[in-house]
């Protein structure tokens, strides 16, 4: 085998993968706050289009 033999007390996961798994518990955090809060915007299907359009008959 390669790498640092474990210590006695350790898990056995490798660092990257604890990494990696905080940065993306971090980045749902952010995502979770900015949509609670406000600050990712309005979404939706009339976001992108003029104000006072109506949508298309289909549509509705």
């Amino acid at each position: 085998m390669t790498g640092q033999p474990q210590e006695p007390g350790s898990s056995g996961v490798p660092r990257w993968v604890k990494v990696f798994g905080i940065i993306v518990v971090a980045l749902l955090a952010l995502f979770a706050i900015a949509q609670l809060t406000g600050l990712a915007g309005e979404h939706g299907p009339g976001r992108h289009s003029p104000a006072g359009a109506s949508a298309p008959a289909g549509q509705r």
